[in-house]
């Protein structure tokens, strides 16, 4: 289950594969992965969207992944299975306003509540012939962050990961040719992030289509992995979206600019057409073993429109943009485990924020502390 992202999950996806353990079952050989990890958090001021019961700080099980997986051979099926329980802290907006507690009463993952312990990915694939698979169930996109904390190199999820669709029930091909892969999927538009939102508006896109290609450089000297991805909603948003990033050694820098455009339906809601786009990078420092230090730093600019939903002036519907900060510096005591704190900033050209007192705000700061397992 490898996946070409542009904010690639640094040592953490990949220490998460290589300490997964087998198990047998009726004669077959499956992967045990998954991780626990249980955070302190603080925030100044939390989104405007918040509802009644403002908290400054908090303590939370972040994450209680549980996964098995088992590849298709060729002319094989294989799958793969991961339930689990997750905060989902971002830096507009805390992880009790995209589960619930804001003002239009909604979880604003089409999925449900983050934190329901239930399959958050599960999917079958069947290898017809060898380099061809093909996916059906609950997959995640081929961009942006993953959805559970512990793989990814931060503790909040950027501005983007609030405007791109995350989780999808559809299916899936993938065609891999050695120097790059070409995939295409389709599906029903409800298991995405802020699908329920986007409900609430009046807007309410039935099927997606997804599509990209995704390639490294080394042909030509560059340790370089590339990608274009489209997903296109049927009466929604489009996305379309460009992916760089490489290891360099003692650093690993990862690039993703996303540009959405609305459909006809979404048009009349925004009763405009701006469209809208944003652009992320991210840098991962390793000084020493067992040290890392990614740095994420994004500007995302809504325009008018209801495109990137946290970041919409959905009270005056004036154009607004943002900047956002994040550094986590990251411990880890052995291969399977980590520590790490994060701050993350975020400077608003509107009053999108709001304190414990009412009062309106233009920025947004957070800290927290989280100690992880995994396996």
């Amino acid at each position: 289950m490898k996946k070409v992202v542009g904010l690639a999950a640094a040592g953490l996806l990949a220490t998460t594969a290589a300490n997964a353990g087998q198990i047998t079952v009726a004669n077959t050989d499956i992967t045990l992965f998954g991780g626990v990890s249980a955070a302190y958090s603080a925030q100044d001021n939390d989104h405007l969207l918040r509802g009644a019961g403002f908290s400054k700080d908090a303590f939370s099980v972040n994450n209680v992944i549980v996964g098995l997986t088992k590849p298709a051979q060729d002319g094989g099926i294989g799958f793969t299975a991961a339930f689990g329980s997750w905060e989902a802290p971002t830096v507009v907006a805390s992880s009790k306003v995209v589960n619930g507690n804001n003002t239009f009463s909604l979880d604003l993952v089409g999925h449900g509540k983050t934190t329901d312990f239930k399959p958050w990915l599960a999917f079958v694939s069947y290898k017809p012939v060898a380099g061809l698979t093909l996916d059906a169930g609950l997959l995640w996109t081929n961009f942006g962050e993953r959805p559970v904390t512990i793989l990814n190199p931060h503790i909040t999820r950027g501005v983007l990961f609030t405007a791109n669709p995350v989780a999808m029930a559809g299916a899936r091909a993938t065609y891999d040719a050695g120097i790059a892969k070409v995939y295409v999927g389709t599906g029903k538009v409800g298991a995405q992030l802020m699908s329920p939102l986007y409900d609430a508006l009046g807007v309410t896109p039935k099927t997606y289509i997804e599509a990209g290609i995704t390639g490294n450089l080394k042909q030509v000297g560059l340790p370089v992995d590339v990608g274009l991805h489209t997903y296109n909603e049927a009466g929604g948003r489009d996305i379309y979206a460009l992916t760089v990033g490489g290891d360099l050694g003692i650093v690993s820098l990862g690039l993703e600019v996303d540009y959405f455009r609305p459909d006809k339906s979404l048009k009349a809601v925004q009763g405009n057409s701006d469209s809208a786009w944003g652009a992320a990078l991210c840098a991962n420092v390793k000084p020493m073993a067992g040290v890392q230090v990614p740095v994420r730093i994004e500007y995302a600019d809504a325009k008018k429109s209801l495109l990137i939903p946290t970041i919409a002036d959905i009270s005056g519907g004036q154009k607004n943009s943002v900047w956002t900060f994040t550094v986590t510096p990251t411990y880890n005591p052995t291969k399977n485990t980590f520590i790490r704190a994060e701050v993350s900033y975020v400077n608003s050209d509107k009053k999108i924020f709001v304190n414990d007192k009412g009062n309106s705000k233009d920025s947004r700061t957070t800290g927290a502390v989280e100690l992880g397992f995994l396996f």
